[in-house]
């Protein structure tokens, strides 16, 4: 039962297809709308893509006119009077002619923007209490007590530092409440844990990203032409595997600063599926969610220590943008599933718990029934800047990565739309398209497609 758990979560709870409608459907009727928006920055909107028809695209330069047009492309410029978006900011500054509506103003500290993660504990101590809409009654445990027992393994371990902390905290988590979707709790507790328990781990970030992964070929859905032979059977895994096309599962995003440097890792939980698994925390070079499409398959050792045949399709992340678009190009992928993974990311980086979220009450749909943001489109020279951070990182992409991230978040909960008066929308009927690279990244509002 617990596995089939684990698989819908796989399927539904991370999918873009949605949860589960009846569970989106209360949360939009008010259930939950906090969670729903945490949801929604783990993809469950349908993105926009290609050209946009029956809009105008003209650049939105109308001095006399109040309000945002709808059927206008703009651009973004940022008004930082906190000076914490660091990069995105300073290529954004505002010209002389901007009309007021292009610029988004940022007055968060530093310590603002930190409380929006730390605070997101409050979300996993709602999941776990069973009070989010989820397919779940609670779990065992509170978050108060994978903290105690993740200071209790951290501690009694010979390691030390970000990489042993993290596996610590998988492990008490695990431990404690052995949840069928740790995605909502584990990536939630993490930098409250490090504050409670004070500990020091400079740049410390684990946050959820999204992936392909193979599941059994014989689930609905399954895109055939992915089914592949693994070359063993159950239950060491299943004969025959495939993908749906879509990044439906959570895979966790380690970065912190050691001795070394700036340092990136892709987490997954040591429990869930660990046929397919090489191991728990890898550098994303070295990591299965690479090895390249021009390779038939490689071999894996499974957990009764027999190899099977795994396939590099059935492997990528949100942040692997070379591979993901040859897979689309190859119909491996569905169009748009990069797009709102990165975007979903970047957001992830901000506000992983979305505790700091709401809905307008009666907020209208957007067009073509989509809750939420949309992602028009993601230029190739912005993709390859993103997968070179993430291959080679650094201190200064790190921050410009967390930087970009922070003024997305900006824009999706600006008042904007036909109540400006209203509460903040969070990127209610406002397709975005990003251009330029990590370094100097250009935003634009672009009409919908209606």
């Amino acid at each position: 039962m617990k596995a089939f758990k684990r698989l819908f979560m796989d399927r539904g709870v991370a999918s873009f297809a949605g949860r589960n409608i009846l569970f989106m459907l209360r949360e939009w009727l008010g259930v939950n709308r906090r969670a729903f928006l945490s949801k929604l920055r783990l993809g469950t909107v349908a993105a926009v893509g290609g050209t946009l028809a029956g809009c105008s695209t003209g650049n939105g330069q109308d001095n006399d006119q109040d309000s945002p047009p709808v059927d206008r492309q703009f651009r973004y410029f940022f008004s930082d009077e906190s000076g914490t978006l660091g990069g995105v900011g300073d290529h954004n500054q505002p010209p002389d002619d901007v009309n007021e509506w292009q610029i988004i103003e940022n007055t968060r500290t530093e310590d603002e923007w930190r409380d929006l993660r730390l605070n997101d504990v409050a979300y996993a101590e709602a999941y776990m209490a069973g009070e989010t809409v989820q397919p779940t009654d609670g779990t065992p445990g509170t978050p108060a007590e994978i903290v105690t027992r993740t200071q209790e393994l951290y501690e009694a371990t010979d390691e030390t530092g970000p990489v042993a902390f993290t596996n610590a905290l998988i492990a008490a988590e695990d431990e404690v409440s052995s949840a069928d979707f740790p995605g909502e709790i584990v990536p939630n507790i993490a930098e409250h844990a490090i504050s409670e328990l004070g500990y020091n781990f400079p740049a410390y970030s684990l946050t959820s990203t999204r992936a392909v992964h193979p599941v059994s070929a014989d689930y609905d859905g399954v895109k055939p032409e992915t089914v592949r032979e693994t070359g063993v059977g159950a239950p060491i895994a299943p004969e025959r595997v495939g993908t749906f096309g879509e990044m439906r599962t959570t895979l966790y995003l380690l970065m912190f600063k050691d001795n070394d440097g700036f340092q990136i890792r892709y987490v997954n939980r040591p429990g869930f599926s660990p046929w397919y698994l090489r191991d728990t925390l890898r550098k994303p070079s070295k990591s299965v969610y690479r090895e390249p499409l021009s390779k038939d398959y490689f071999s894996m050792t499974g957990t009764q220590g027999r190899a099977l045949k795994q396939y590099p399709e059935h492997f990528v992340t949100a942040l692997d943008y070379r591979k993901a678009v040859k897979m689309r190009q190859q119909g491996l992928l569905k169009d748009g599933e990069f797009r709102k993974a990165l975007i979903g990311t970047l957001l992830s980086m901000v506000d992983n718990g979305g505790n700091d979220e709401s809905i307008p009450a009666g907020a209208v749909l957007g067009c073509n029934g989509n809750r939420g943001y949309q992602i028009e489109s993601l230029t190739h020279e912005f993709g390859t800047s993103i997968e070179d951070f993430i291959v080679n990182p650094s201190s200064d992409r790190a921050e410009q990565f967390v930087g970009l991230g922070r003024a997305i978040y900006l824009i999706f909960e600006t008042e904007f739309g036909e109540d400006y008066k209203g509460d903040p929308k969070f990127g209610y009927n406002q397709p975005l398209k990003i251009t330029g690279t990590l370094a100097a990244p250009e935003l634009y509002h672009r009409p919908e497609q209606c």
